[in-house]
């Protein structure tokens, strides 16, 4: 009984960390250019978010007027994203279940979760 319990916390532990970030190009692929449907788990409201080549962002949360602002990758895998009214915010990409990505803060806080990537300016922004 006692291997069995073993097992099973390993197993669970393992799964919580296999998934690594991913790396600079891997973020630029994923993103610039695309775009994005989410769920911001911080605020609990879908989006939708297009990701501008040139580093624009245009994002569609729900309940709220479209909004602009900027996106970056740093030389270390960060994901920024910048509006006007907000401070900057800088996570890692980690995949997650079901083709999913979340950002993910250092101290592992998922902020937001993308459900689904469509090349191009899919919703027209």
């Amino acid at each position: 009984m006692k291997r069995l319990i073993m097992f099973c916390l390993l197993a669970i532990s393992g799964s919580a960390w296999a998934a690594s970030p991913l790396t600079t190009d891997q973020v630029k692929a994923l993103i610039a250019g695309n775009s994005a449907a989410g769920f911001a788990d911080a605020l609990g409201k879908n989006y939708t978010a297009y990701y501008s080549p040139d580093g624009r962002l245009i994002q569609l949360l729900e309940g709220k007027p479209r909004r602009v602002g900027t996106w970056k990758i740093t030389e270390d895998a960060q994901f920024c994203t910048k509006f006007p009214s907000e401070s900057e915010r800088c996570t890692k990409v980690v995949p997650a279940e079901n083709g999913e990505y979340q950002r993910v803060k250092d101290d592992g806080m998922v902020t937001n979760t993308w459900k689904k990537f469509t090349k191009g300016n899919a919703y027209k922004y």
